[in-house]
């Protein structure tokens, strides 16, 4: 930022040339002169006259000399109050030039949610309305149908509508309320995920004291610790961010995430950053580390057992949460590498299907890979279907 003089502050140096000429002049003649107030008056003045105004013309000098600095220094916090302003429209710029294919794009992401929502609310019906699927994994395979129903509500009814706009606009507490559902819904998926690779442990490793380790007290304690941290973590987190002024308001991305919001701040980000990391391993990277960690207890319990058919039998009930698992690791891979990916020579259209894949793949694949590998809930929707299917006779 460049400044320049004002009319005061040019006077003030004219001011101060000619006061320094006079004192030069005044020294080769030999005049006396006071240390604070220049040279003495002449001879035969009244004591009125014993200072001249010639004599103050500095000491005003100095007065407007302050009064400009006061004025640049009420102008730098204007325009510094200007740049950190609350902000409250951000752009998402992570659509790039969508033209004509916005409408194949807004046809595409249409039928996948409508899919989404078919998939995931029937099987979430169906286990709350089979009692005999009311056991601790079809509990939890609840429980995460809709916590995907609740993140896709978070993010596709958006999409849809930015696939249909010139720009893509959001208000800053619709930004961050965004953020916070796409934040609860990874870290709450992580959990649950983890919750059902405990049970399938259990099932496996103590068959005989299964009932006991998840009874129905501690099926509901784990799924609400799987529910309430997250969300009183991100709840807290995302307060903190919403206090922050921002310089920008373009966000480069195709939804809203904490880290994008906080890039645009004005201010020091350290402190946040350093809570999000430590949200981030305990709800994100350490659940699957869990897992992983129980997938090896199963697997080296299966092979002790191999020729069991009981561990045969619990064994394949895994490959659905396994195939879960392995689709939310990729996704969660997708979004840690795809900040190094953006100066790299990858397509933006890559990169932004790479950013959205945990709301593509895992909201799809779950209730199909459950619906179709799991014997309980194929035969409960087989007998659905036949009673549906099957005619009313009516008495004559």
């Amino acid at each position: 930022m460049t400044f320049t003089l004002c009319g005061n502050c040019q006077s003030c140096e004219e001011e101060e040339e000619q006061q320094q000429q006079r004192e030069e002049k005044e020294e080769e003649e030999g005049s006396p002169q006071s240390e604070l107030w220049g040279p003495l008056p002449p001879r035969g003045l009244g004591e009125h006259d014993k200072y001249p105004q010639r004599e103050w013309e500095p000491l005003s000098s100095v007065s407007v000399c302050l009064r400009c600095a006061l004025h640049a220094a009420v102008f730098v916090f204007t325009v510094n109050m200007l740049n950190e302003s609350h902000v409250e429209l951000l752009l998402l710029s992570g659509f790039g030039e969508l033209n004509h294919l916005r409408y194949l794009y807004f046809s595409i992401t249409c039928i996948g949610y409508l899919l989404i929502l078919l998939l995931n609310v029937s099987i979430f019906s169906l286990i709350c309305a089979k009692p005999r699927l009311h056991q601790p994994m079809f509990i939890f395979l609840a429980s995460l149908t809709l916590n995907t129903l609740i993140g896709c509500a978070a993010f596709y009814p958006k999409l849809l509508d930015d696939l249909l706009m010139e720009v893509q606009l959001i208000s800053r507490t619709g930004c961050l309320l965004q953020a916070f559902f796409v934040h609860t819904y990874v870290s709450v998926e992580c959990n649950i995920l983890t919750v059902m690779a405990y049970d399938r442990y259990a099932a496996i490793s103590h068959p005989l004291t299964y009932h006991s380790l998840l009874s129905s007290s501690m099926v509901y304690r784990l799924l609400a610790a799987a529910w309430l941290f997250p969300v009183a973590a991100y709840m807290c987190l995302l307060s903190l961010s919403s206090t922050l002024p921002l310089c920008a308001s373009k966000v480069s991305r195709t939804f809203c995430d904490n880290r994008s919001i906080t890039y645009l701040s004005c201010v020091d980000i350290s402190v946040i950053s350093l809570m999000e990391l430590v949200f981030a391993s305990t709800t994100v990277f350490l659940p699957l580390l869990v897992i992983f960690c129980c997938y090896v207890k199963i697997l080296s319990v299966s092979f002790h057992l191999s020729r069991s058919s009981r561990a045969n039998k619990a064994l394949s009930t895994c490959i659905p949460h396994l195939v879960t698992y392995c689709s939310f690791v990729t996704s969660i891979v997708f979004e840690v590498i795809q900040p190094a990916l953006a100066g790299k020579n990858f397509p933006h259209q890559f990169r932004v299907i790479m950013s959205m894949e945990g709301f593509l793949l895992p909201p799809l694949l779950n209730p199909l890979i459950y619906g179709i590998k799991l014997a309980d809930i194929r035969n409960s929707f087989r007998q659905m279907f036949r009673q549906t299917d099957r005619p009313l006779h009516v008495k004559k």
